[in-house]
């Protein structure tokens, strides 16, 4: 690559990244202030918040959904949708992102942890229908949810390796336990990281998928 070129590659993604980094402290700061926390402790939680951040960055190995080797138009796309609103159960904000199938079947496309952890929550909730929770052992919590089905009968606890197949993408939820059909299939991905004792905020997964987009296992489906 050109130096020249290569060098403005370089200004472009520091530009990006602290644009992102400002534009994540001015929701925590705005989160603090909701939560009325003296100015000390909500300097103190932010440093929490950027040292966990750090250890959420070093935590990802694979991006969730897998290269199919054998369908080529088995593709995903998503969008930067953090905070869009969404009006089922009551009005509310998107604590994640949408990973969406080009192949709109229920159980087609494989779901595998992109960390390494253990099994946290597993089963039926109305909104994000059958979800799977993986702890880390940095204490942060990986959210998949709207699978249509497990890979096994995960129990709470059991350990789980980056890369592991978790189930497959699917559309449930949005009602009573096996209520599918509501939306197109597509696995929702949210991270929480703690904020101290028994805190924990959400935060925005798009661009640690972006990230890992390059970083996908290739399965034959």
């Amino acid at each position: 690559m050109n130096p020249v070129r290569q060098i403005a590659c370089y200004m472009t993604v520091i530009l990006l990244l602290n644009c992102l980094i400002q534009a994540e402290q001015l929701w925590m700061e705005e989160k603090m202030q909701e939560q009325e926390l003296p100015e000390q402790s909500a300097e103190s939680e932010f440093d929490v918040y950027l040292n966990t951040m750090e250890r959420v960055w070093e935590e990802l190995v694979w991006f969730p959904v897998p290269l199919s080797s054998t369908n080529e138009r088995a593709t995903t796309a998503f969008e930067n949708t953090w905070m869009a609103e969404r009006t089922y159960g009551g009005k509310r904000r998107h604590e994640g992102t949408d990973i969406m199938a080009a192949v709109d079947q229920r159980g087609y496309y494989p779901v595998v942890s992109m960390t390494d952890g253990q099994v946290e929550q597993v089963g039926w909730l109305e909104k994000g229908g059958y979800r799977i929770g993986i702890r880390s052992e940095g204490g942060n919590y990986y959210y998949y949810a709207h699978l249509d089905s497990y890979a096994k009968e995960w129990e709470k606890g059991e350990a789980v390796k980056a890369g592991e197949l978790l189930g497959y993408m699917g559309d449930t939820g949005y009602g009573p336990e096996g209520t599918t059909g509501q939306f197109p299939v597509h696995l929702h991905v949210g991270i929480y990281i703690p904020l101290g004792a028994d805190q924990e905020t959400a935060v925005n997964p798009y661009w640690m998928l972006k990230y890992l987009e390059n970083k996908k296992l290739s399965y034959s489906y």
